[in-house]
């Protein structure tokens, strides 16, 4: 009897024990800035916010997040080791993430970091199957949507720009799919050219530099040239226009003349015609030094010296015989 009673005892202790024990571990709490999720048979059945709670042993389970703390992902390399107060940071590069074209066909390397917070834990653990997985390859299909939008020298120079149009457009990729995550930053670490192909870019800018300085010596000889071009076309039209201009006049002149001279050959022709003979005659002879004089019925013939003011009889020579 006393080995049953005994044993009885040692039964209920254990059993009083355990008891204690799973009352004691049916005790949580809930930390500052987490957010708990009661599953029953592994259905979420609660919400809790900070606090001391109680769950149904064996029956039911919690699952915690913090819904303050910003989880920064890395993007296009990965810290192999953390730097110390004595040593610096290690990262070795992931070319599978990083590499990628701009809409010109030229290749870049992006290094870049992303950070969040949970926003609703139901939906982070349960809804999403990979949640971080997830958060990295829309990242991805952002960053390099916005990039393959880019010429070369525009991704290179404009990283504020780029982080600025990232973050929204990953927020909103992100709340489609429903996973509870509030994107908080985008940095853009750095953008270059990979080593690969940085002697080929070299030569592109190289060629392109060259190109610049030539349209800029293009353009200076065309200041030079085009002004003094335009001043002597504009000076040949000027001279064209005043000989258009005296042409025309004298032309209407002349007209005017014949006009009025005609005029008066029509009202006395015979007159008209002696007075247009003697000014021809006028002249013809102005500049000449004799005038031989031969008339038909005479067989003189006079010569007329006119440097002397008036004819002279030695200036007068007679010829016999006909002319």
């Amino acid at each position: 009897m006393k080995g049953k009673r005994k044993t009885g005892l040692i039964i209920a202790a254990c059993v009083v024990v355990a008891a204690a024990a799973l009352g004691f571990n049916s005790f949580y709490r809930v930390g500052q800035g987490e957010e708990a999720l009661v599953l029953t048979f592994g259905r979420v059945t609660d919400k809790k916010g900070p606090g001391l709670y109680w769950k149904i042993p064996l029956v039911q389970s919690v699952v915690s997040e913090s819904v303050t703390t910003i989880h920064t992902k890395e993007y296009g390399f990965r810290t192999t080791k953390t730097g110390t107060a004595g040593t610096a940071a290690k990262y070795a590069d992931d070319t599978d993430e990083s590499v990628m074209l701009t809409n010109d066909n030229s290749i870049v390397s992006i290094e870049a970091i992303y950070q969040y917070t949970i926003r609703d834990v139901k939906q982070y653990r349960f809804d999403i199957d990979d949640p971080e997985g997830t958060l990295q390859l829309a990242f991805e299909a952002i960053i390099r949507r916005n990039i393959q939008n880019r010429p070369l020298d525009d991704a290179l120079l404009n990283k504020e720009e780029i982080e600025q149009q990232v973050l929204p457009d990953f927020q909103a990729l992100i709340d489609t799919y429903e996973m509870g995550v509030k994107i908080n930053d985008v940095r853009i670490q750095n953008i270059t050219v990979p080593a690969d192909v940085s002697a080929a870019y070299e030569d592109v800018n190289n060629a392109k530099n060259e190109k610049t300085k030539r349209l800029d010596e293009a353009e200076k000889y065309a200041n030079e040239v085009l002004p003094t071009a335009r001043s002597n076309a504009y000076e040949t039209v000027q001279e064209a226009e005043a000989y258009k201009a005296e042409t025309i006049a004298s032309a209407e002149s002349e007209v005017a003349v014949f006009q009025a001279v005609y005029e008066k050959y029509q009202a006395a022709p015979e007159i008209t015609r002696t007075r247009l003979l003697i000014e021809t005659l006028e002249r013809v002879l102005q500049n000449s030094d004799k005038i031989i004089v031969a008339e038909p019925d005479n067989s003189v013939v006079k010569i007329l010296d006119l440097n002397q003011g008036s004819v002279d009889g030695n200036a007068v020579v007679a010829a016999e015989g006909s002319v």
